[in-house]
């Protein structure tokens, strides 16, 4: 072989020996990327659980400031609520006399 051949075969070489370090940092960082995805998407997860049990707790609370209120609302809501009981207490009554 020649001189030239071989300085061309070297080139290729080192050529190769680049590309080959590049794939393994892009595999390297395509693995970050996975693992910091999957800690992101189980962050998204738990925040989605808490934002549920708020908006539940919230709703709880306007249930029970629209009772604990003098307004008409709370009235109403109020007659409702004992409707209920009594409908409750009715089911109960048939139930036990069966």
């Amino acid at each position: 072989m020649s001189a030239e051949q071989v300085d061309i075969l070297d080139g290729i070489k080192g050529k190769l020996q680049s590309v080959k370090h590049m794939i393994r940092e892009k595999e390297e960082l395509a693995r970050n990327l996975e693992q910091q995805n999957n800690e992101l998407q189980l962050q998204l997860q738990q925040q989605q659980s808490q934002i549920e049990e708020l908006e539940e707790k919230n709703q709880k609370l306007v249930l029970m400031k629209s009772i604990a209120t003098d307004s008409p609302d709370s009235k109403d809501a109020q007659v409702q609520i004992n409707r209920i009981v009594r409908e409750i207490d009715r089911c109960i009554a048939l139930l036990n006399k069966s």
